[in-house]
């Protein structure tokens, strides 16, 4: 029996929820940024008194429906959105559970009890014993023997998770390096500090999975070092797993799950079998106009998340576009869509190169060589805003590595800058051709019968409406000769169709019980310039937009993979 006064069980929980840690952190940060802590704390009062309905509801329980949410973020953004999906299932009788980081997250615990959860899973609890880390330090001597490169990390693997492609993605990111060289010596020290850490979270990911036993488990970022083990391993244990994600559009997002024939899949893909089902119908007038809307909100500037990447462009007819860039009209047009090279994404699809860095300078070299055809090099719009967010300075990656492995560009080949006026419609009307390895054009391009050769799988990859090559040979050899490529046809034209009115109009899940807010900031990242606040003021209200309902109702079905409205 249970013999101790109310009051000190009262201070106990007191002492667990505001440990005196969690005060000299607030006190630090206000003393550092105050304005920014200030902002913090009066929408954390906002969120609590908006949410106070939720925390007083009696919500019935199924204890064998345990949902653990994979947060470990500090992004006050992210933790709501969290807690948005996690409200959905809660009120469908899941149980949820947060995985933090440690108990030094507090803004995580605070948002989160703001909404009503109090059920917390803490990564820092679960230390290795001496036995496994032992093992663990034998795996990563034998991992990191001999003089290993950039092939042999991508193959790494431990107790079945792919943890290669997870570290050179981390180091990549960090370095903001296109193609990090393991050969290199301050490469190869952040591969072996990065190794062992992750041959530890293959083992503690397990050990908490063991723990909480869930059955059904969602993250926001289910890769690089940090989170992708805990993903292999829920995938490998056929733990149902779902990976939400963020899109262009400012009112959505979209869910995709992964289990072990989709987990290196892009999450703005969709399955054959769906676009199968969907493509047998026939393509109607209101079909097309759906698209073209989409299209329009796309590059309106109508969505933030997706006018940022390009805040300030023009559109330009065709004629005055092409004396502009210089093109000469006897020759076709190929442009190459660069991605975010340091943003190294090597756990989607599988590549023909070693990664993004590889493949651009290959390509930009096969173009030099094809005249041809005039080239335009795209550097991706991102750049821009994600190194000014990162208050990161100096050359871009892209033109360090021409003039390394390049040199001087001959005149048929032009340079198109991250800020780069040109509206991508206006882009798109001088174009016969695009190459990128799995970007956002071979969705959209095709669709205006444009040919797109990828050189990865992953997104579109296989489809039926574009031009994938199997072996490294056989893409360059499609650069050399990529002028004689035909137009596409109409059907597999309205075949694109189909898979974009999908990806765009039917995979998106639409938010109504909130809504987000977004603030521009030239430099830096602020706490609240992404931002969710609750815009139902009941229960009632929420069942009747019916947004969280639907959630649930998918993400309790495993045997679905995409998320369709």
């Amino acid at each position: 029996m249970n013999t101790r006064p109310s009051w000190c069980q009262h201070a106990a929980n007191f002492w667990d929820k505001f440990p005196p840690i969690q005060w000299t952190g607030d006190g630090l940060r206000l003393l550092r940024k105050p304005n920014e802590e200030y902002s913090i704390w009066k929408d954390y009062w906002r969120t609590r008194r908006e949410a106070e309905f939720l925390r007083k509801h009696s919500w019935r329980k199924n204890k064998g429906k345990t949902v653990l949410v994979g947060t470990r973020s500090s992004w006050i953004y992210q933790i709501k959105i969290e807690a948005m999906l996690a409200l959905g299932l809660r009120m469908a009788g899941w149980h949820p559970r947060f995985l933090l980081r440690s108990r030094r997250d507090r803004w995580a615990r605070r948002y989160f009890q703001a909404f009503g959860f109090d059920d917390f899973v803490y990564w820092s609890d679960y230390s290795l014993n001496r036995a496994e880390r032992s093992e663990c330090h034998q795996a990563s001597g034998k991992l990191s023997q001999g003089d290993f490169g950039f092939p042999e990390v991508k193959e790494w693997s431990f107790e079945g998770c792919w943890i290669g492609p997870q570290i050179l993605s981390t180091v990549s990111r960090g370095a903001r390096e296109g193609s990090p060289d393991p050969r290199d010596p301050e490469v190869r020290a952040q591969i072996l500090k990065w190794l062992p850490k992750t041959l530890e979270t293959v083992r503690i990911a397990g050990n908490i999975l063991d723990t909480v036993k869930p059955n059904l488990l969602f993250m926001m970022e289910p890769n690089y070092a940090s989170n992708g083990p805990i993903t292999d391993t829920a995938v490998n244990r056929g733990i149902d797993f779902i990976q939400t994600a963020q899109i262009a559009r400012d009112d959505a997002l979209i869910f995709r799950r992964l289990n072990r024939k989709t987990r290196r899949e892009h999450p703005s893909s969709v399955a054959r079998d769906t676009l199968n089902n969907v493509a047998a119908g026939n393509w109607t007038g209101a079909e097309e106009l759906k698209l073209q809307r989409e299209f329009d909100s796309r590059y309106s500037g109508e969505w933030f998340l997706q006018a940022r990447n390009q805040p300030s462009v023009q559109e330009y007819t065709k004629s005055n576009l092409m004396q502009m860039l210089g093109i000469d009209p006897k020759l076709k047009v190929a442009c190459v869509f660069s991605h975010v090279l340091w943003d190294a994404n090597l756990f989607y699809g599988e590549d023909l190169f070693e990664d993004y860095g590889d493949w651009f300078i290959q390509t930009v070299k096969a173009a030099c060589t094809n005249d041809r055809v005039t080239w335009l090099v795209k550097l991706h719009p991102a750049n821009a805003w994600k190194l000014e967010r990162d208050g990161a300075s100096g050359e871009l990656v892209e033109e360090v590595m021409i003039r390394k492995h390049i040199g001087k560009l001959p005149s048929h080949v032009k340079i198109l800058p991250p800020d780069c006026p040109i509206k991508n419609t206006s882009l798109f009307e001088v174009l016969d051709y695009a190459v990128t390895v799995r970007g956002t054009v071979s969705t959209e391009l095709p669709c205006l019968g444009i040919p797109v050769f990828t050189a990865g799988t992953g997104r579109c990859h296989g489809m039926g409406f574009t031009i994938d090559s199997k072996t490294r040979k056989e893409y360059l050899d499609r650069m050399a000769t990529i002028q004689t490529q035909d137009r596409l046809s109409p059907e597999v034209v309205q075949r694109a169709k189909f898979h974009a009115l999908t990806i765009f109009h039917h995979r998106p899940w639409k938010m109504k019980t909130f809504r987000a807010e977004f603030l521009q900031n030239p430099k830096g990242r602020q706490a609240l310039d992404h931002n969710l606040q609750l815009n139902a003021a009941s229960l009632d209200e929420v069942h009747a937009n019916g947004d969280l309902r639907r959630w649930a109702e998918w993400a309790a079905d495993s045997s679905q993979v995409d998320y369709l409205e």
